[in-house]
C-alpha cells in the first residue's frame, strides 16, 4: 500500500497543483475559459437593460428574463447530456450558433420599433431559447479537468485545484457579466451588451470549442473516489448513486436561492438606506471572499475529508445568514455579506467534487451541467420570492427566504454525509 503523505509534503504538493493546471492547459486557456462564462453571466442583465428601454412597466422585461432562466434550467443539463454522447466541440458549436440567432431574435422582438415592448409570444418563445442554448463552459470545463485527472489517485490535489479554481471563476463572472452590462449599456446604449455577447458567441466559444483540452473531455477512464480521507484508503471506482448526486443538486439549488433572494434583498436594502444602486456593489462583496475561500480549499489537509467539509460550511452558513438581520447601514451590510461568502466558496467547491466522484464518466457533463442548472434555478427562485416577501414586509422579511435556503443547503450536507457513511461500511 502506499504511504499517507505527511503534512510535509502536502504543501508542496498543493502549491505545484496550480503550476501543473497551467502546464497541461496552457496560459492562454485560463483567460478563454473565463470569457466564455460571460455569455451565460451577462444574458439575464442584457436582456432585462434592452428591454427596460422599450417597455412602458417592469413586469414585461422581469418576465422575460425569468423565461430566459427557465429556459437556462431546462437547456444547460441537455447541453451537458448532449455533450457526453457527441463531445464538447460539436454541442459548443451548434448552441453557439442557435444561442447567436436567439439573441438577434431578442434584439429584433424587444426593440419597441412598433411602440412600448410587450410580452408577446414570440418574444417569450425567443427568451427561452436564448436561455436554453447558452453554451455552458463552465460546467464544461470541469468535465474536462475531472476527465484529466480523476482517473489518478496521485493527481486528486490537482484536481481539488482545479474544482476551486474554477470555483472562483464562476463567482468572478457572475461579478463580470452584471458589471459588464451596466458599464456597456450606460456608456454605449442598451443594445450594445447584446451585441458584445454575440461577438464573444462568435470568438470566443469556439476558440474554447477546439482548446486542446477539448480532449480531455473524450477521456473515458475509471475514476478512483474522493470521498475517503486521503488516496491511500480509497476503494475501487464506484458506479454513480443517485441518490447521493440528487442530495449534491439539491443543495446546489438551495446554493442558487441564497443567491437569488440575496441579489433581490440587498437591492431593497439599498434604495431602503437612500443608497439607491448599490445593491449590486454590496451583492459583489461576497464574490471577494468566496473566490478566495475556494481557492484555499486546495490547501485544506486530505485528512478533513470532502463530506466533513461539505457540512462545515453547510453549518456555517446557517448562522452567518442569521447575522443579516442585524445591519442598518450599507457598510455594516457589506460586512456582514462579507462575511457569508466564507462558506459559499468551500461549499461550491465540494459539491461539485463529490459529485464528481460518484458520477460515471459517460454521465459526468449531463450531472456537472444539472449542477450548474440548479443554481441558475435556486436563483430565479430566490428572486422570485424574495421579491414577494420584500413586497409584503420588507428586506427583514425576505430574509426568511435566505434563511430558508440555507437550512435547505444544511440538510442537504447532513444527509450526503450520512448516506456516505452507511455505504462506505
Amino acid at each position: 500500500m502506499t504511504p499517507v503523505q505527511g503534512p510535509t509534503e502536502e504543501a508542496p504538493q498543493s502549491a505545484t497543483s496550480f503550476r501543473r493546471l497551467a502546464q497541461d492547459a496552457g496560459a492562454l486557456y485560463f483567460p478563454i475559459s473565463l470569457l466564455a462564462r460571460l455569455p451565460m453571466s451577462m444574458l439575464g442583465m442584457a436582456c432585462l437593460t434592452y428591454i427596460v428601454a422599450s417597455a412602458e412597466d417592469f413586469t414585461t422585461p422581469g418576465l422575460v428574463t425569468a423565461i430566459g432562466g427557465v429556459g437556462a434550467a431546462i437547456g444547460t443539463p441537455i447541453s451537458g447530456a448532449l455533450s457526453d454522447k457527441l463531445g464538447q466541440k460539436p454541442t459548443l458549436l451548434g448552441l453557439c450558433l442557435i444561442h447567436v440567432l436567439a439573441l438577434i431574435g431578442v434584439l429584433y422582438f424587444g426593440s419597441g420599433s412598433d411602440g412600448p415592448v410587450t410580452l408577446t409570444p414570440q418574444l417569450m418563445i425567443i427568451a427561452l431559447i436564448a436561455g436554453a442554448s447558452i453554451p455552458p463552459s463552465g460546467p464544461m470545463t470541469r468535465v474536462r479537468w475531472i476527465n484529466r485527472y480523476g482517473a489518478d489517485p496521485h493527481q486528486l490535489r490537482t484536481l481539488e485545484a482545479a474544482q476551486s479554481y474554477e470555483s472562483t471563476m464562476d463567482e468572478l463572472s457572475f461579478v463580470l457579466g452584471p458589471a459588464s452590462v451596466g458599464i456597456l449599456a450606460a456608456t454605449f446604449g442598451p443594445a450594445v451588451p447584446i451585441y458584445v455577447a454575440m461577438a464573444l458567441c462568435i470568438v470566443i466559444i469556439p476558440a474554447f470549442a477546439f482548446h486542446h483540452t477539448e480532449a480531455y473531455s473524450r477521456f473515458k477512464k475509471p475514476r478512483t473516489t474522493v470521498t475517503e480521507t486521503t488516496p491511500a484508503t480509497q476503494k475501487p471506482p464506484r458506479r454513480g448513486n443517485a441518490t447521493l448526486i440528487a442530495i449534491t443538486v439539491i443543495g446546489m439549488l438551495g446554493v442558487g436561492t441564497v443567491f437569488g433572494s440575496l441579489a433581490t434583498i440587498l437591492t431593497y436594502f439599498a434604495d431602503y438606506t437612500g443608497n439607491p444602486g448599490t445593491g449590486g456593489l454590496i451583492y459583489a462583496v461576497m464574490g471577494i471572499t468566496s473566490g478566495l475561500a475556494a481557492l484555499s480549499v486546495a490547501r485544506w489537509p486530505v485528512t478533513f475529508s470532502h463530506p466533513a467539509r461539505l457540512l462545515t460550511g453547510a453549518v456555517t452558513l446557517v448562522p452567518l445568514v442569521i447575522v443579516l438581520w442585524l445591519p442598518e447601514t450599507p457598510l455594516s451590510m457589506s460586512l456582514a455579506i462579507l462575511l457569508l461568502g466564507v462558506p459559499i466558496g468551500p461549499i461550491l467547491v465540494t459539491n461539485f467534487t463529490l459529485a464528481s466522484s460518484i458520477t460515471p464518466s459517460h454521465r459526468m457533463g449531463f450531472v456537472m451541467t444539472l449542477l450548474s442548472a440548479a443554481i441558475t434555478l435556486g436563483t430565479s427562485a430566490g428572486n422570485s420570492i424574495a421579491g414577494r416577501l420584500t413586497d409584503a414586509g420588507g428586506h427583514h422579511l425576505a430574509l426568511v427566504a435566505t434563511l430558508g435556503a440555507s437550512v435547505l443547503v444544511f440538510i442537504c450536507a447532513f444527509s450526503y454525509t450520512v448516506l456516505n457513511k452507511q455505504k462506505q461500511r
